[in-house]
């Protein structure tokens, strides 16, 4: 099977929300999702997954208009930062320190965080044998599930931009590979 992960588009910031932020995606964001939509257009999806988080359900909505599949909601698939109190994207923190970047690894390599990405990974693909399927996500979701296809260690982040795909081959023997990391082309020239 084939899985596809596919990360957001661009989101809003957030500097506090006490409920815990949730941003949804800046105009940009909206059509970096519209333009990888077209691109899949004629890609055969047997099915959309998408975590429960806005910005990824926001990049899910126009895939599922083109492909006509309602989108399963999968809880695992969410990023470490669920219910955190402010969302600021990469692009807008600057320089961070030694402290915030230690926190930072430290939040998306608890083993709460890396066993539901694994286990919700699994799930998915032992659904699908044979098909191929997209999973509408986030940065450090992918670069767990990367982290172990590649042997790398889990503090290993892989930038993947917004609304890129990484193609994921999984074997019925367990065996899973990548076949493409970071594709986006569809965003070169969107501003």
């Amino acid at each position: 099977m084939q899985l596809l992960l596919i990360r957001h588009g661009r989101p809003e910031r957030i500097d506090h929300d006490p409920n815990g932020a949730d941003p949804a995606l800046t105009d940009l964001g909206h059509r970096q999702a519209a333009a990888m939509a077209e691109y899949l257009t004629n890609h055969d999806l047997s099915a959309i997954y998408v975590s429960p988080q806005q910005r990824a359900i926001e990049t899910a909505a126009p895939l599922v208009g083109v492909k006509g599949l309602e989108p399963t909601v999968v809880p695992g698939i969410a990023e470490f930062d669920l219910g955190h109190h402010s969302y600021i994207p990469g692009e807008e923190m600057g320089p961070i320190s030694e402290a915030t970047l230690a926190q930072l690894i430290a939040d998306a390599t608890t083993d709460e965080f890396v066993n539901r990405v694994r286990a919700a990974t699994s799930a998915i693909i032992d659904a699908h044998p044979g098909e191929t399927v997209a999973a509408v996500c986030h940065g450090g979701v992918i670069s767990t599930i990367l982290n172990d296809i590649l042997g790398t260690p889990i503090e290993t982040y892989y930038d993947a931009q917004y609304t890129s795909i990484t193609r994921i081959r999984a074997a019925r023997d367990g065996r899973r590979s990548m076949s493409s990391f970071n594709e986006c082309h569809w965003i070169r020239d969107l501003s």
